[in-house]
């Protein structure tokens, strides 16, 4: 389907683009032969690494999935510097159980590593899910002390969906959870939704059950950032259009802190997190994304 011309209109949907457009571009599961596949490997590795190396669950809600999972080596610093992990799903799907795996590059170098779970709609709507990310980073903040966690300038990874809740917690008011306005530091979002109106138009929004209203406050393209960076974006450079589009609007849109963009020739929405877990450019540069809010 060839894509419709673009639009100089910095948030608006490119020109000529149709419902059946939008599908194909935000239908992540039809860019890759086996998806169900690849998350069965993500969920048997990070059964693997949860053995090994046990997670404290932290809770910040009486729901069975407010939850965070929370791993630290034994060498680690106290305090170390904390990394939080924010999955994907379209809102609607997958759990932190599925990507303990991510902890071990970043346990390994001596950071803690906090994986977020959240309820997902149709059962909420999307204002409640970013309600529990920025509840989840808070509990996080007041209990570092006991996790053997740095509490201020924290580093949030998102993938996807959770690249649009990484880029909501860059832009939250901590004071309103009694917490310092630097307890959010650097940020980095993979594959992730920043203006939500054209995803509203696809069919993801047949469970999440967005009105415009609601995807024009929670776009973080409609937000001002409140952390002071730095941001790195990316995706895969075998991804739909619509992917780079959302990052490059976010990266205008939040001009005044220092925004990255890291170009990838290659990969799909779903080697994304594999990306993340391996040796390799996206794992440098999250690593180094970290050391630099330690040298800040």
């Amino acid at each position: 389907m060839a894509a419709p011309d673009e639009t100089t209109q910095d948030t608006a949907l490119p020109e000529g683009a149709t419902k059946d457009w939008l599908d194909a571009q935000y239908d992540a599961r039809a860019q890759v032969e086996d998806p169900d596949a690849i998350i069965a490997g993500w969920q048997d590795e990070s059964r693997m690494v949860r053995a090994g190396l046990p997670p404290v669950e932290v809770r910040y809600g009486e729901h069975p999935r407010q939850a965070v999972d929370v791993f630290r080596g034994a060498d680690a610093p106290r305090p170390a510097p904390l990394v939080v992990f924010v999955h994907g799903g379209y809102w609607q799907a997958l759990d932190k159980e599925t990507f303990g795996f991510l902890a071990a590059p970043f346990v390994e170098q001596g950071l803690v590593f906090a994986d977020v779970d959240y309820r997902l709609a149709p059962e909420v709507a999307i204002t409640d899910i970013v309600a529990d990310v920025r509840a989840a980073v808070a509990e996080l903040a007041r209990r570092a002390d006991d996790l053997g966690a740095d509490a201020r300038t924290i580093t949030v990874i998102g993938h996807s969906a959770g690249g649009h809740l990484v880029a909501m917690l860059m832009a939250t008011d901590w004071s309103d959870h009694g917490l310092p306005s630097d307890t959010v530091g650097p940020g980095l979002g993979i594959s992730g939704l920043y203006d939500l109106e054209p995803v509203r138009r696809s069919y993801v929004n047949d469970e999440v059950g967005m009105i415009p209203a609601l995807a024009h406050d929670a776009s973080p393209v409609h937000a001002a950032p409140t952390a002071a960076g730095p941001l790195l974006l990316t995706c895969g450079g075998d991804e739909p259009g619509e992917f780079d589009r959302q990052q490059r609007l976010l990266a205008r849109a939040w001009s005044a802190l220092p925004v990255t963009i890291l170009d990838q020739p290659d990969g799909s929405h779903f080697d994304a997190c594999d990306r993340l877990a391996r040796p390799g450019p996206l794992r440098d540069a999250a690593l180094a994304l970290v050391r630099e809010r330690t040298t800040r």
